[in-house]
Order: structure tokens, then sequence, then C-alpha cells
């Protein structure tokens, strides 16, 4: 009895050290969520910070390629391929993964691109040296024109623009460089022929809106050059996606018979949209820092909040463009999608302007 007596306080003394040396640990570590919650949820004090959760866009895009494409079924999550769908989607996958090394593939630099991104980035630059540019290139004037023309640029019931000079007056040079970067871009965007022949229309619609909302959080916040950086992201994100459709439709031409399916399609413009448009731009010698904030939206990062500045102008521009379509295609409530806007610009004035100007593109488009 009297061991007993002697050994059991000592021993309760260091159980009771114990547990509570683990509910410390226990409230101090990491609550782990799950990548889908839309936002992170409330804090509690004591808790270490975590990166801060954003509206995801993965299944957003998926639900935008169903109703793209009349296919109900590409809203659910990737599914494993057999036959000769999983043979098509693995030799994709292999020339997807070494782009770089396979310039066949790759879109060919518009070439007054050098000349407008040293116009651009030279503080004497004004409008109307950016318009003597665009000059030598009527095709590209004309498309210039048309696209100041439409309701995501000129203001409701100002007069049309009907040349490049009105056009610097009238949208200014910071405007215009925006507009010029679209043009520029828009012959890049093709796509010709079978089950994918209606993509290059809701591709460039995605990415053309994408662009104009980045550049215009990134023209809000004033950050020089992000705006036409966000701009080029933007569009640059398209042409990932149109070259991934190349590369597919190149693939199924090499089985004889293969019927192309949209699931092996969306599968692949989820994990190489992004990695192909960050090709694109280093093989364009674009700058590094558009660079980093193109990796910024990798799948990886979906769900989580943008590292920098300019990659959260872009991710804003892919979240108003994909919220957007949906408002309009699958009839989705303005309200939520404006208040997931809300989470990565809590302006709702400049939320409200930019959408009333995509809404009056998309229903005239």
């Amino acid at each position: 009895m009297w061991l007993f007596a002697a050994v059991f306080p000592p021993a309760c003394w260091l159980l009771w050290r114990q547990r509570r040396r683990a509910a410390r640990v226990s409230a101090h570590a990491p609550v782990e969520r799950a990548s889908a919650a839309p936002m992170a949820p409330e804090a509690h004090p004591g808790t270490p910070a975590e990166p801060a959760l954003v509206p995801r866009l993965h299944p957003l895009l998926r639900r935008l390629y169903a109703v793209t494409m009349r296919a109900p079924e590409l809203a659910e999550p990737q599914v494993a391929f057999d036959g000769v769908q999983a043979q098509v989607f693995e030799q994709a996958k292999s020339i997807l993964d070494c782009l770089d090394l396979q310039p066949q593939y790759m879109p060919r630099r518009p070439h007054l691109l050098p000349q407008l991104m040293r116009a651009v980035n030279d503080p004497a630059a004004n409008g109307h040296a950016i318009a003597s540019i665009i000059a030598q290139d009527p095709a590209l004037a004309t498309n210039l024109l048309r696209i100041a023309n439409s309701a995501l640029y000129r203001p409701h019931g100002a007069t049309p623009v009907d040349s490049l000079e009105r056009g610097v007056a009238l949208i200014g040079t910071d405007g215009l460089r925006q507009i010029v970067a679209t043009a520029l871009m828009q012959p890049v965007l093709s796509l010709e022929g079978g089950v994918f022949a209606h993509l290059p229309s809701a591709i460039w619609q995605y990415a053309l809106h994408a662009a104009a909302a980045g550049a215009d959080h990134a023209g809000r916040h004033g950050r020089g050059d992000d705006a036409l950086s966000a701009q080029l992201l933007g569009l640059l994100q398209g042409l990932g996606a149109v070259v991934v459709i190349r590369v597919l439709q190149e693939t199924y031409a090499r089985y004889d018979g293969a019927t192309p399916s949209l699931s092996v399609a969306a599968a692949l413009l989820d994990r190489y949209t992004v990695s192909t448009a960050r090709t694109v731009a280093a093989g364009w010698d674009l700058p590094a820092t558009p660079g980093e904030a193109l990796m910024d939206q990798r799948p990886q990062r979906d769900g989580l909040a943008p590292a920098t500045p300019l990659a959260t102008a872009v991710r804003y521009g892919r979240l108003a463009a994909v919220l957007s379509e949906l408002v309009n295609k699958d009839h989705d409530a303005e309200e939520a999608a404006l208040a997931m806007l809300a989470t990565l610009e809590p302006d709702t004035a400049a939320n409200l302007r930019l959408w009333s100007r995509m809404r009056a593109d998309t229903l005239i488009g």
C-alpha cells in the first residue's frame, strides 16, 4: 500500500502533463480543409496562418464545357478512359508535356507584337504612336475597330468608332493598348473542322472577357504595366486552349476511325491550358513576371488565393469570364456570381460596372 501511495500521485501528475501538452499541440495544429470549399472558414485565435481560399475555377469551367458543348457529362470530374480513347489521351499528354520541343505545334508570334511591347513599355509613347503601329496592318486595324465598337469597350450611347485616331481619342492610351493586344492575338486563336469546329468562338469569347476583366482589375489598382500584362495573359490562356485542341485533333487523326471524345478534350483542357499558355509565353520571349503570374493559375493552385497582384488580376478575369458565361448560358443567379467576384475584389461598384459591360457584350454576341 505504501508503494501505491508513493507512486500513484507522481504518475497522475505525469499523465496530466502529457495530456495538457497534447491538447496544446492539437489546438495549434493546422486544420485540414476540403479543396472544394469556396471560402476559408473563420480562423480561431491562435491558429497558424494558412493559404486563404477563394472560389474554385475548376468546377465552374467544367460546367461551362458542359453547357457550351451541350454535353452534361462534361460537368462531372474526369473519368478513366479505356481502349482507343485511353491511347489518344496518353499520346496527347506526351506531346503536351514536351511542347517546347515540338515547334510545329507552337503558334507563331504576331509579327507586330515586339513593336507593340516596346511602345507600351516606353513612357513617352502616346496613342498616336501605337495607332501608327496598327496602321501597318490593315486587317489588324479593321479588327481593332470591330473590338473597339463592341459593348465591352465602347460606352453605351457613344458614337461608333470609325478611325484609329478617333479610337485613340475616345478610348485613351491605356484602353487602346489593351484593345491592340486583343486584336493582335485574335488571328492566332483559330480552329477548323470536326466536332471541335464551334469551339473557337466560345474560347475567344471567354478569353476576351477574361483579358478585359483582368486588365480592368489591374488598372483599378494602379500597377503600371500590369494592365497590359493581365490582358495578354487572359488571351494567352485562350491561345493555350486552342493549342491543346489542335494537338488532340492531330492525335485523333493518327487513329483511323476513332471518334473524338469531348470528355478527353475536357480532361486535357483542365490539365494543360495554363501550362501550354506558359510555354507559348516563354517561346515568345515575354517578360518573366507575366510567366510567374500564369504559373499561379495552375490547377494545383485552384481554390487558393493568388500570390501576387498580377496573378490576382488574372484570376479575377478568369472568374469574371466564366461566371458571366454561366449566367448567360446556364441561367445562374447574378447575385451569387457577384458575391463570388467580391472574394477577389471587394469594390462592389467596380464589380457592377465591369459586370454590366460583360453582360452587354455577351447578350449582343
